[in-house]
């Protein structure tokens, strides 16, 4: 915020000076860095849990998929087998009519379902019939022991009766009565070699086919978690052993980053500053808003930057206006508003600090439009310089200054709400109404240590995180 009366560079050596020197201290620190070490080994862990039960369904599904074309094709082949040896039987039942060959065929189906109801281990057929080439039924053969034979018919009705040329049969599976079954077709043929019907079976599995499987299944799902734990335990202590050296890869990258605010700061000392509270506060107070605001994990460290940093543009103000003791004429301000852009120069060097411009570039502009310097209006300004804007103006109401006494909280609150739908977003207004009287109670009059301490936790909160998880 500008403040046009004796405004003094003492306010920006304190607030980003020693705020960077600060802030080693901050990252640093070991509170609740073990916790968090615990909280990530338990999430390493609990992935490698699931990357096990995973393998295990994968494999188990496979074991599955395998087992059901085994015991298919075993049937199949004999149901191959069977169809052309009956084949054999009845072709010369197939050069005559139907109505002539049907008495023939329905006894040799019969002959043969008989045959196919013994119980050769992997189970028995429940259904045979002989279709004509457009699906009609000439003789079919059915279980009478089978309880479900509604079921079964309905299933066979609609499966097909076709079969592509030259294909020696077709078998599919069908869940029937929550009994898996095999459907069966072969092509039957005269004298001559010509298709004239096909042979259609339903093949029941029997339990102990189907516990076979499931036996099959389980004990390739337990060979595999043995496996993968096997594997796990193994692999664990290294995967932590690298996780940590790049942890320590992530803080160095972390401490490098930190180090560019304190070459900014560094830069900034060299000129005078009495108010290094001011930043401590005003972060406080924008993070707190953003919270009460939902605002995400990463645009919260956005704007936390932003905050240490929001001024770092007045470096490039010359000494006659940042000193000047009196007021500033108006070309005088014009030179001080593009403080921004030289912040905006400043932070987008560096990577890790380039997302600090919606701060940093956008702080000054206001809601209705006539801010600066883009006099951008409502939602065209990143939320985090509309939220930073309260917290600004609110703590440099209610702060002590060299040139001025702190102003009462009633008094502080009135001017921000006369700057509802103006200066300020009307949203973050309500938001922050409800905030701002516990805030005020317990900030405004915080000692510099309390007020290090509860920065420290907001970034440790939303920072030392990312120094441990990828």
């Amino acid at each position: 915020m500008l403040i046009p009366v004796n405004f003094r560079i003492s306010h920006l050596k304190a607030s980003i000076w020693r705020q960077i020197n600060n802030i080693p201290r901050l990252f640093s620190q070991n509170s609740g860095t073990s916790l968090l070490k615990t909280s990530i080994r338990k999430s390493l862990f609990l992935r490698l849990l699931f990357a096990c039960i995973l393998i295990s369904v994968a494999l188990a599904g496979i074991v599955l998929f395998i087992e059901l074309h085994r015991v298919g094709g075993i049937v199949n082949d004999r149901g191959s087998e069977i169809a052309a040896r009956f084949n054999d039987e009845v072709r010369q039942f197939l050069d005559m009519p139907i109505s002539a060959a049907k008495p023939a065929l329905q006894h040799k189906l019969k002959v043969l379902a008989i045959a196919g109801k013994m119980n050769l281990g992997m189970g028995r057929i429940i259904y045979a019939g002989i279709f004509d080439l457009t699906g009609k039924a000439i003789v079919v053969e059915k279980d009478s022991k089978c309880s479900y034979l509604n079921e079964v018919d309905a299933v066979m009705i609609t499966f097909g009766h076709q079969i592509p040329n030259n294909a020696k049969g077709l078998y599919e599976y069908q869940t029937i009565n929550g009994t898996p079954h095999i459907q069966l077709i072969y092509p039957l043929t005269n004298s001559k070699n010509e298709q004239v019907a096909v042979i259609e079976g339903l093949f029941a599995v029997s339990a102990k086919a189907r516990d076979d499987v499931v036996a099959r299944i389980t004990r390739t799902a337990f060979e595999a978690i043995g496996i993968v734990l096997l594997t796990t335990v193994t692999l664990y202590p290294i995967i932590w052993a690298l996780f940590g050296r790049l942890s320590g890869l992530a803080g160095n990258l972390l401490t490098g980053n930190i180090e560019t605010l304190q070459v900014l700061g560094s830069a900034i000392a060299k000129r005078d500053s009495d108010t290094h509270i001011h930043n401590f506060r005003v972060t406080i107070y924008s993070v707190t808003l953003a919270e009460a605001f939902g605002l995400s994990h990463s645009q919260i460290r956005t704007l936390i930057k932003g905050a240490f940093l929001h001024d770092v543009g007045k470096i490039g103000i010359s000494d006659q206006i940042l000193l000047k003791p009196g007021k500033l004429t108006y070309h005088e301000c014009e030179i001080m508003k593009g403080h921004v852009n030289h912040g905006i120069d400043i932070v987008k060097r560096s990577d890790w600090l380039k997302d600090t411009i919606d701060v940093v570039g956008y702080h000054h502009e206001k809601y209705k439009g006539g801010g600066y310097p883009y006099g951008l209006k409502g939602e065209a300004i990143p939320v985090t310089a509309r939220i930073f804007a309260i917290a600004d103006v609110f703590d440099a109401l209610t702060s002590t200054r060299p040139y001025k006494a702190p102003m009462p909280f009633s008094d502080a609150m009135a001017i921000i709400e006369e700057g509802r739908g103006n200066h300020f977003d009307p949203t973050l207004v309500d938001a922050f109404n409800g905030i701002a009287k516990s805030l005020y109670e317990n900030i405004a009059t915080c000692s510099d240590q309390a007020l290090r301490d509860k920065l420290e936790s907001i970034t440790q909160q939303y920072f030392s995180k990312d120094m441990y998880m990828s």
